[in-house]
C-alpha cells in the first residue's frame, strides 16, 4: 500500500482464488520503511508486531529482548580479582556481540551501545596512557615513594594509638601488645614491596601493554593493586573484627548470665538456667576484664574499619566507573537526537476521510524519553562488585568480618 494515496479506491479484493466483499474491508496505511526498520515496536500490539516480523521475513524477529539474554556470571575463583572478573565478561559480551550479529546478520541497537563503548573505552585508555605512562622508570620510583609514604603513616598511625589518643584511658599492657602485633605485620608487608619493587617495571610494562585494551581494564587493575597494596591494612581489620566480636559476644553471655538466661543452640533460642554463686562470681570477673578491655579493641577497630569502608569505597566506584562506561548509551543518544525510526515504537492510528472503504492511517511515533530508551536497549552488562551497604553498615555495628 502507499501512504501517498490520500483517499485510495478499492475496486476488488480476491484471497486465496475467492472475492471478498469490499464494503467489510478496511484499509490501513502505513511507511513501509519505517515498520521495518523499528526496533522498539511494543510487543503489546501484536498484530503489529506481526506485521513487522512479515515485512522483514524474519519469524521471531519481534521478540528481541528474549534473546539477548545472558549470563555474566563469573567463576567463585574469580570473585577476589576485579581484573579477572573484567576479563572473563568482556570475553562473554564479545562472544554475545558476534553470535547475535552473526545470527540476526545486521547490527541492533544493543549492539551499536557496546560497539561505540568499546570505541570510547579504547580511545580512553590510549589517551590516559599517552599522559601518564611517559617514563615507567619515572613512574616505578613515584610509586615506591607514595607506598613508603603510606606506611610510614601506617606506622605512625600505630605508634600514637600505642600512647593516649586523644586523652583516653586505654589498657596499657594490652594496647601495647595489640600495637606491637600490628607493627609486626606493617614491617613484614614494608620489606615484601621492598622486595617486589625490582620487579615493578614488569608490573608497569604489563599495566601500558593491557591498558590499551581500554580504559575499563586500567580500572580493574587499578583496583586488583590497591587491594595488594592496602593487604596489610585488610590483616590488621580482621584481627581488630574478630578480637572485637568475640568482646561481644562474650559480655552478651554473660550479661545473660546475670539475669539468669542462657543460650540453646538446639532450639536457637533462650533458656532459664540457675547458676551457682561461684559461676556467678567467675562471670562477674570475666565480664569486668572484658569491658575493661573492650574501649582498647573499639579503638583499633573503628580506625582499621574506616579504612576497610574506605577501600571498598574506591572499589565500588571503580566498578561503577566501569559499568557505566560499558552501558553509555552514545548510539541511542544519536539515534534520539536525530529522531531515527529505529527508535520508533508506539502507534498512532488516525481515520482518513473516504467515502468508500474504511481507511486508517498508521504512524509510528517516538514519545519515550531518552532514559527509558537507554534502559530498554542496555547492552547485557553488569556491576564487576555488588556492594550491599546496609549490610556493610549492620556489619561494622555487629563486629562481623566485612569481605
Amino acid at each position: 500500500m502507499m501512504e501517498k494515496l490520500q483517499f485510495p479506491k478499492l475496486s476488488s479484493l480476491v484471497v486465496n482464488g475467492g472475492k471478498i466483499n469490499t464494503e467489510n474491508c478496511i484499509i490501513m496505511l502505513y511507511d513501509y520503511d519505517k515498520m521495518k526498520n523499528s526496533e522498539k515496536l511494543d510487543n503489546s500490539d501484536c498484530c503489529f508486531s506481526t506485521l513487522q516480523g512479515f515485512i522483514q521475513s524474519e519469524s521471531r524477529k519481534f521478540n528481541i529482548k528474549t534473546e539477548n539474554k545472558i549470563t555474566l556470571q563469573s567463576p567463585s575463583w574469580l570473585e577476589s580479582s576485579m581484573f579477572g572478573q573484567h576479563v572473563f565478561n568482556y570475553v562473554k559480551l564479545i562472544k554475545w556481540l558476534l553470535n547475535t550479529v552473526s545470527t540476526r546478520r545486521k547490527i541492533t541497537i544493543e549492539h551499536g551501545n557496546f560497539m561505540m563503548a568499546i570505541i570510547l573505552d579504547i580511545i580512553l585508555g590510549y589517551l590516559i596512557l599517552e599522559l601518564l605512562v611517559y617514563d615507567s622508570k619515572a613512574l616505578g620510583t613515584l610509586l615506591l615513594v607514595i607506598l613508603e609514604k603510606l606506611v610510614n603513616l601506617m606506622y605512625s598511625l600505630l605508634k600514637w594509638l600505642m600512647g593516649a589518643p586523644a586523652g583516653l584511658k586505654l589498657n596499657n599492657a594490652f594496647n601495647k601488645m595489640l600495637g606491637n602485633y600490628f607493627l609486626y605485620h606493617v614491617e613484614l608487608w614494608w620489606l615484601f614491596l621492598d622486595m617486589c619493587g625490582e620487579k615493578l617495571d614488569v608490573v608497569l610494562n604489563i599495566y601500558q601493554y593491557v591498558g590499551y585494551l581500554g580504559f575499563t581494564f586500567q580500572a580493574a587493575i587499578i583496583s586488583d593493586m590497591m587491594c595488594l597494596a592496602t593487604f596489610h591494612c585488610y590483616c590488621i581489620y580482621v584481627y581488630a573484627a574478630r578480637l572485637f566480636s568475640l568482646q561481644i559476644s562474650g559480655l552478651t553471655a554473660l550479661l545473660r548470665l546475670f539475669v539468669g538466661r542462657k543460650y540453646n543452640p538446639l532450639r536457637g533460642g533462650i533458656d532459664s538456667c540457675e547458676y551457682t554463686n561461684q559461676e556467678m562470681f567467675v562471670g562477674t570477673v570475666a565480664f569486668t576484664i572484658l569491658l575493661l578491655l573492650l574501649p582498647t579493641t573499639l579503638m583499633y577497630y573503628i580506625v582499621f574499619t574506616m579504612f576497610r569502608v574506605l577501600s571498598l569505597s574506591v572499589q565500588y566506584i571503580l566498578a561503577k566507573v566501569i559499568y557505566i562506561i560499558q552501558s553509555l548509551p552514545l548510539y541511542v543518544l544519536i539515534l534520539w537526537i536525530t529522531r531515527s525510526p529505529k527508535i520508533l515504537g508506539n502507534i498512532l492510528i488516525e481515520e482518513v476521510e473516504s467515502n468508500s472503504s474504511i481507511i486508517f492511517k498508521v504512524k509510528l511515533v517516538c514519545n519515550k524519553s531518552l532514559g527509558d530508551l537507554t534502559e530498554y536497549f542496555k547492552p547485557p552488562v553488569k556491576m564487576l562488585k555488588q556492594f550491599d551497604w546496609s549490610n556493610i553498615v549492620s556489619n561494622v555495628f555487629t563486629g562481623k568480618q566485612i569481605i
